[in-house]
């Protein structure tokens, strides 16, 4: 699989070129040309459509289209032939910590590197950004070690906790594992 290196950004409108946040755009594939962008609020129903797979299958908690909506500067979206088939979200809690969180891919895309490659594109955001310490929580550590995240305690996160684990129905019976990396700036 070759890569193509990140460029920026851009979205044309009225004829206008808009370079946004340097944030990968493409990365192409042997088989396939996948899109990495910022989301939108047109991308809000199909992020929230495919959270909901996941949340049926209790691989994630839920979010109300709202919620989608409120966050969705938070996202990134990956896209490929017209449609949405991964997403992940950057939650910022100070001007060092950020938590990666939401991420879905297609069940026919799973595999493929889709995951990965979004969990790229926010380490490069996440260092653009001066953030040093990403952390995840996740039934899927295995991945994040693939990535250079260790498994650490999710009291390392105290952000985290006040945020989203004290008012949580699954408290009692999580089983979230906190995977940790810093970055190097």
């Amino acid at each position: 699989m070759s890569m193509a290196l990140p460029v920026f950004d851009r979205v044309v409108r009225d004829g206008i070129e808009h370079a946004r946040a340097a944030r990968p755009l493409s990365i192409v594939s042997d088989e396939t040309t996948l899109f990495l962008r910022r989301a939108e609020p047109s991308d809000a129903r199909e992020i929230h459509e495919l959270l909901e797979g996941f949340v049926a299958h209790g691989q994630l908690l839920p979010r109300t289209l709202k919620q989608v909506y409120r966050t969705i500067r938070d996202y990134v979206v990956a896209i490929e032939d017209g449609r949405i088939v991964g997403c992940v979200a950057l939650r910022i809690y100070s001007a060092e910590v950020a938590e990666i969180g939401a991420l879905a891919v297609a069940a026919d895309r799973q595999g493929t590197g889709v995951g990965r490659r979004l969990v790229e594109t926010l380490l490069h955001d996440a260092g653009l950004l001066g953030l040093r310490r990403l952390f995840a929580l996740t039934l899927q550590d295995v991945f994040f070690h693939r990535l250079g995240f260790e498994t650490t305690a999710v009291s390392e996160f105290p952000e985290k906790a006040a945020a989203d684990c004290h008012t949580c129905a699954r408290r009692a019976t999580c089983g979230e594992i906190a995977v940790a990396c810093t970055l190097t700036n």
